[in-house]
C-alpha cells in the first residue's frame, strides 16, 4: 500500500433481497493516503473469520492494496466500522 494509486473497493451483499452494493476509490495524491492509510491499517486484516451473515444480514467484502476480508455486519465495529464508513461517504460524494 505504500505505492500510489491504490484502490478501496467496499462491496455489500445479502439483506432480505440479497442485492449486491458496491463502492470504490482511488487513493492517487499523497495527501489523500496520509488520510486513508491510518485507516486501512488499523483494520484486522489477518484475523477475520468470515463467519459469514445472519438471515438477511449483509455481508462485506472489503480489498486493498493485495489486502482482503469478508465482514459479516455484525462484526462490522471499530476499524472495519470506519473504513466501510468513509469509502461509502467518499464514493457518494
Amino acid at each position: 500500500m505504500d505505492e500510489l494509486p491504490f484502490v478501496i473497493t467496499v462491496a455489500r451483499t445479502g439483506g432480505f433481497a440479497g442485492l449486491r452494493r458496491e463502492w470504490s476509490i482511488e487513493v492517487s495524491a499523497p495527501h489523500e493516503a496520509e488520510h486513508w492509510r491510518p485507516i486501512v491499517e488499523a483494520c484486522p486484516w489477518d484475523t477475520t473469520t468470515a463467519s459469514g451473515a445472519a438471515p438477511d444480514g449483509f455481508v462485506y467484502d472489503l480489498r486493498v492494496a493485495g489486502h482482503e476480508a469478508v465482514v459479516a455486519e455484525r462484526e462490522l465495529e471499530g476499524p472495519w466500522r470506519q473504513l466501510v464508513d468513509e469509502v461509502r461517504r467518499s464514493a457518494e460524494a
